[in-house]
């Protein structure tokens, strides 16, 4: 069980030093939108990766390993995987970025009142804080079927994952409840690292200028859309120039 258990934890750490989609979309998320709906992103990435483990062990156990490792069957996901990504990262080319606190409209009246006490100053900014930003956040759901389909699309997860069970499967001679401690172990380390990452950028957001974050926008679409034509490029291309060599 102890093996189960650390080698589960190694194999989590490794994925989340990983730099694919999900890394960016996450990090763009919490920045832009907080950490709420960042955890919905990692949240939906988590339950798109169990999803992907279960299923991949049920359609071993029916002897279907042929149908997952089906080139066609994964040119497909991958296609729709990198348009899902190219569409992703233009909408963050020409998104804006929402505005400071200190930048939201005062519709108070107070900084008019011409005060000058220490506390009705302390008061006053108090009060402006609370001002919520006009700015509409994502509704959670919607930002978890984006985690779920970002990861659940790219055809690198499902070989992945495929690769994984099956030598887990054999290692511990499947026994169930070994494999179920594994990949619990796996998954749980890999949503807490989203999270940690997600709350990083969260704190890291009161820092940052429109104009920098206006950049991280850019940058991380940019980002996505080179992985979404990669995706497209490495399925259509790359076998063709393998067999050519």
């Amino acid at each position: 069980m102890l093996e189960a258990i650390y080698e589960g934890i190694i194999l989590g750490l490794v994925l989340a030093f990983s730099f694919g989609p999900g890394f960016f979309a996450l990090i763009n998320t919490g920045i832009k939108h907080g950490f709420n709906s960042g955890a919905s992103l990692a949240i939906g990435i988590f339950l798109s990766d169990l999803t992907l483990v279960v299923l991949i062990f049920l359609l071993l156990s029916f002897g279907a390993q042929g149908l997952l490792s089906d080139q066609r069957n994964q040119s497909f996901i991958g296609v729709v995987g990198g348009i899902v990504l190219i569409v992703y990262g233009s909408f963050n080319l020409y998104s804006k970025p929402p505005k400071p606190d200190a930048q939201i409209e005062d519709k108070t009246g107070i900084s008019h009142l011409n005060i000058e006490t220490e506390v009705n100053r302390n008061k006053e900014q108090n009060f402006i804080n609370k001002i919520p930003s006009k700015d509409k956040l994502p509704h959670p759901f919607l930002l978890g079927l984006k985690g779920f389909f970002i990861n659940l699309l790219n055809p690198f997860v499902w070989i992945f994952w495929l690769a994984t069970a099956t030598t887990v499967g054999s290692k511990f001679e499947f026994n169930y409840l070994k494999i179920i401690i594994f990949f619990s172990f796996t998954l749980g380390v890999v949503l807490s690292t989203d999270l940690l990452k997600t709350f990083i950028s969260f704190k890291i957001k009161k820092y940052l200028t429109p104009k920098l974050m206006k950049t991280i926008n850019v940058v991380s679409g940019i980002i996505l859309i080179v992985f979404g034509f990669y995706l497209i490029y490495s399925i259509y291309y790359l076998p063709i120039h393998r067999a050519n060599g």
